[in-house]
C-alpha cells in the first residue's frame, strides 16, 4: 500500500526513479569546504571520485576522497544482504552514509544523493532503502541514419545513468551506414560508412575501435553496459555495398539513402557470409565485454532467397519444409539465427534479437526484444525465453510524436506522450497470470533517428520521456504516482537546463487539429491546450511571448488580421517553442465565371532531379493525362531499393471543384505547393522532409466553382520517398473535422 507521507517526501526530494522507501526527517545536511568522502575500498573510492567530480562542477567545491576520513561515507558491504544494485542511504545533519553490496548500488546511492542536493549544497535529512524492479533498464541509440559523435554518446550515458538506467543498446550497422571499424574488413567503413544523398552531398561517419573502447569504459564507470547491435540477415546493405559477394546476386549496390526495408539481405545460403559474420564478431567481442550481442533479425525481406540457388540449396540441405505457420524462407532465417547463436557461443556470448527471430523457430538460449507490440514477448516468455519489452505501441519508441503532428517537428508517426510512457507496465497481465513474470528481464526505450537530424532534436525526443522510462524500469508499479512524477520531472528538467540539454515542453495545440494559417470574414476563435497542463502565454501584435506575457485563460476571439504568437511555460519559467498562428480577415473568394470553369485535370510533367520548386526554372514540360490527383504517384513504380533506373520527376496539375456553401475551408496536402484560386496556400517545397505536412491553411470561399492547382516533386528529402505520400489535396468543410479529398469536376 502506498504511504502518502512517503510519496510527499519523494516529491519534495525530487528523486527519479521513485525509491522503494524514503523517510524524510527534520533538518538538512550541508556541504561545505570541510566536507569530504570516506571510501575504504577501491570500488567505493571510484564512485566517490565520480561523485566529487560532479559536485565540483555544480557547486565549485573540491572535496577530497580518503580511506578513513570524511563525512560522506561509502561502504561496500558484500554481506549486507542488500540486493544487487540496491542501496541504503542515510542523510543526517552532519553525516551521509551510503551502503551497498555492489559498486553499482553505491553509484545509485550517490545519484539519489545528488538529486537530493539538486545542484545546491543542502540535502534534506532522510533514510532511503532502494532496489530495482528490473535488471535491464535500457536506452537505444541509432547513429546509422544520423550519426552521433562520441561526446554526444557520452553525454547521453552520463545523464541517463544518473537516473539508474543501466543498458545502452548501440545500433551500429544498418542499410544506411556501417558505424564500427572492423580491421579485417576496411571497406565496411571506407565504403559502408558513407552515403551519397539525393542532392549529391556525402553523409556518414564511424567509430574507431579506440573510440569504442573509450565509450565502453566511460559507460562502465557509470554502471552502464553497452550492448552492440550487428544487424543480420536483413538491414545489411551498407555491408553488401562494401562486399557485394555477401548478397545473393553479387551485384554492386547503390548508396541507400532512404528509409524503409529494401529487398536485399545477406545470402544465408553462402558459407562466405557466415565466415564474414564470424570475423566481424571476433573483433566485436574484443571491444564489448557485455554478456549479450544483439543481432537484429528484424524486417528481413526474403524474396531474393526464393530465387537464390544457394539459399534454395541450403533449404534442401537442411530439410527445411514450409508449414501452415512459416514459409521455408522464414525457417531459413531461423537457421541463420541458430548459426549466429553458435558463433556467439564460441566467444562466450549470448544472442539477443528483435521479435522476428521467433519466426521459423527460436534458438534455445536466445533473448527476445519485443518491439512489434507485446505479442512476441508474450510468446517467447511462454516458451521459457527471457524477454526485454520495448513495444512501440505501448510508448517505448521515442521517435514518435509527443503532441499534435500539425504542430510538432516531423517524426516517424504515431503518438507517445510522457503520460503514456509512464503508464506502461512491462509485465503483461497474461504473463502474471501464467506465473511467467520473472522472464521479463526489463524494458527499453528506442530512439530511432530516421527523422532526428541533429543533437538538439535528438534530446528533444528523448527528454523528458526518458525519465518516465527510468521510473517504470526501476520502481514497483504500486509505488508509481503520476502526480508526484510530474513534480519530479520539473526538477529533472531544471537539471537539464543547467547542462544546456534540450527537452520537450508541451506546445500549445488547437483541439481537433492545429492550423497555423487561419482565415475568417467576421471573426475567428482560437482555442488552445497542451498534452499535459502547463501555463500558456500569448501575444497578438507579432512580438515574441515571454513568461510574463498575457496568460491564456479562455478561447481567444480575433476580429481583425493578426499574428498570434503563443508558447507554454513550465512551473520554473522555461518556455516551449513559440508557435506562430496567422489569422487573416478576408472577403470570401468569389466563384469562377462560367468561361473559366473546366472539367477534368490539366497536367504536365517534367523529368529530372529537382530539389525544390526553384529548381524547376527552365524545365522541359510535357502534357500528360490524369484521371485523378492520386494517380501522380503511380506515374513511376515505387521501388524500395531506389535503383539507378529510378526516374525522378515533377508534375503540375490543376482542376476545378465546387463549393456548395460560403464559409471557411481548411486545406491540407503533402504536395510541394498548393494554390487555391491561384493563391499560393500551402508551401512544403523547402521543408527538410515532405512527410506529415504541418502547413494546413484556411481560406474563405464563396459558394460556386473554384480552382485547385498543385505542384508535386518526386525527390528524396530527409530520407523520405514521396511516392509513399498521397498526391492529392484534402479539405475540411465549415464546422467539420473530417478530411476529404477535393472532389474535382470530372469530364
Amino acid at each position: 500500500m502506498k504511504i502518502l507521507t512517503a510519496l510527499l517526501a519523494v516529491a519534495l526530494a525530487g528523486i527519479i526513479p521513485e525509491p522503494v522507501s524514503l523517510q524524510q526527517q527534520n533538518g538538512k545536511f550541508t556541504l561545505t569546504a570541510c566536507s569530504g568522502f570516506c571510501a575504504a575500498s577501491p570500488e567505493a573510492a571510484q564512485v566517490a571520485g565520480l561523485t566529487a567530480s560532479g559536485l565540483r562542477a555544480s557547486t565549485g567545491l573540491k572535496l577530497p576522497v580518503k580511506a578513513g576520513k570524511g563525512n560522506i561515507v561509502l561502504i561496500l558491504d558484500k554481506e549486507s544482504g542488500i540486493p544487487f544494485e540496491g542501496y541504503s542511504l542515510k542523510v543526517g545533519r552532519n553525516k551521509v552514509e551510503a551502503r551497498a553490496s555492489s559498486r553499482e548500488g553505491l553509484f545509485y546511492a550517490m545519484q539519489s544523493f545528488l538529486q537530493l542536493l539538486d545542484g545546491g549544497r543542502k540535502a534534506p535529512c532522510c533514510e532511503i532503502s532502494d532496489s530495482p524492479r528490473f535488471q535491464w533498464r535500457g536506452f537505444h541509440i541509432d547513429p546509422c541514419r544520423h550519426f552521433l559523435p562520441v561526446e554526444e554518446v557520452k553525454k547521453q550515458i552520463d545523464i541517463l545513468s544518473q537516473y539508474k538506467v543501466n543498458r545502452m543498446h548501440w545500433h551500429l550497422t544498418d542499410d544506411q551506414g556501417w558505424r564500427i571499424e572492423i580491421k579485417k574488413y576496411p571497406k565496411l567503413t571506407e565504403v559502408g560508412a558513407w552515403r551519397t544523398e539525393f542532392d549529391g552531398s556525402v553523409y556518414g561517419g564511424f567509430y574507431t575501435q579506440d573510440e569504442i573502447r573509450d565509450v565502453v569504459a566511460y559507460a562502465a564507470e557509470r554502471c552502464v553496459t553497452v550492448v552492440p547491435e550487428i544487424e543480420m540477415p536483413g538491414h545489411a546493405i551498407s555491408a553488401i555495398r562494401a562486399y557485394p559477394e555477401l548478397s545473393c546476386t553479387g551485384e554492386t549496390m547503390n548508396t541507400f539513402y532512404t528509409w524503409g526495408t529494401p529487398d536485399v539481405s545477406l545470402c544465408v545460403g553462402s558459407e562466405r557470409v557466415f565466415e564474414f559474420l564470424d570475423d566481424v564478431i571476433s573483433e566485436v567481442v574484443r571491444l564489448f565485454p557485455s554478456e549479450y550481442i544483439h543481432i537484429g533479425g528484424d524486417e528481413c525481406r526474403k524474396n531474393r532467397w526464393e530465387t537464390c540457388p544457394k539459399c534454395q540449396a541450403r533449404i534442401k540441405e537442411q530439410g527445411i519444409v514450409a508449414d501452415k505457420e512459416f514459409t521455408a524462407e522464414e525457417k531459413l532465417q531461423s537457421y541463420a539465427v541458430h548459426r549466429m547463436e553458435g558463433i556467439l557461443a564460441k566467444y562466450g556470448r549470448k544472442l539477443i534479437g528483435w521479435d522476428e527471430i521467433l519466426e521459423g523457430g527460436l534458438s534455445p538460449n536466445a533473448t527476445v526484444m519485443s518491439w512489434r507490440g507485446e505479442k512476441g514477448g508474450v510468446k517467447a516468455a511462454m516458451m521459457g525465453h527471457a524477454v526485454i519489452m520495448t513495444p512501440g505501441s505501448e510508448g517505448m519508441y521515442f521517435d514518435h510524436f509527443q503532441g499534435d503532428p500539425k504542430a510538432e517537428p516531423t517524426a516517424i508517426g504515431h503518438y507517445t506522450t510522457l503520460e503514456k510512457v509512464y503508464a506502461y507496465d512491462p509485465v503483461p497481465q497474461v504473463l502474471k497470470d501464467a506465473g511467467k513474470s520473472s522472464l521479463v528481464k526489463g524494458v527499453q526505450c528506442n530512439n530511432w533517428s530516421e527523422y532526428i537530424y541533429d543533437v538538439s532534436h535528438r534530446e528533444y525526443m528523448l527528454f523528458p520521456r526518458a525519465f518516465a522510462l527510468a521510473e517504470i524500469a526501476w520502481t514497483q508499479p504500486d509505488h508509481k504516482d503520476w502526480e508526484s512524477f510530474k513534480t519530479r520531472v520539473d526538477a529533472a528538467c531544471r537539471r537539464l537546463d543547467a547542462r544546456g540539454v534540450n527537452y520537450h515542453v508541451p506546445l500549445p495545440e488547437q483541439p481537433g487539429g492545429s492550423c497555423s494559417n487561419l482565415a475568417f470574414s467576421d471573426k475567428t476563435v482560437v482555442e488552445l491546450t497542451t498534452t499535459r497542463p502547463e501555463k500558456i502565454v500569448y501575444t497578438l501584435d507579432g512580438s515574441e511571448p515571454t513568461a510574463e506575457s498575457a496568460e491564456y485563460k479562455a478561447p481567444i476571439e480575433i476580429n481583425r488580421t493578426s499574428v498570434l504568437k503563443t508558447a507554454s511555460v513550465t512551473s520554473f519559467g522555461r518556455l516551449s517553442t513559440v508557435r506562430t498562428i496567422n489569422a487573416t480577415k478576408m472577403e470570401p473568394l468569389p466563384g469562377f465565371a462560367d468561361e473559366d470553369i473546366f472539367k477534368g485535370i490539366r497536367a504536365r510533367r517534367a523529368d529530372g532531379r529537382f530539389w525544390n520548386a526553384a529548381a524547376l526554372e527552365g524545365a522541359e514540360w510535357t502534357p500528360i493525362d490524369l484521371k485523378s490527383f492520386r494517380d501522380i504517384t503511380a506515374l513511376e513504380p515505387y521501388d524500395r531499393n531506389l535503383p539507378d533506373s529510378t526516374r525522378f520527376f515533377a508534375v503540375e496539375a490543376g482542376a476545378c471543384f465546387k463549393v456548395k456553401e460560403t464559409g471557411v475551408y481548411r486545406f491540407s496536402s503533402d504536395c510541394d505547393r498548393v494554390w487555391i484560386d491561384y493563391n499560393l496556400l500551402i508551401d512544403n517545397s523547402d521543408e527538410p522532409v515532405k512527410r506529415y505536412s504541418r502547413h494546413d491553411a484556411e481560406l474563405v470561399l464563396a459558394e460556386g466553382v473554384h480552382n485547385v492547382h498543385l505542384l508535386y516533386i518526386f525527390n528524396i528529402k530527409g530520407g523520405w520517398n514521396p511516392l509513399r505520400n498521397k498526391s492529392e489535396v484534402s479539405m475540411r468543410k465549415p464546422g467539420s473535422e473530417e478530411w476529404k479529398p477535393i472532389k474535382i469536376i470530372e469530364l
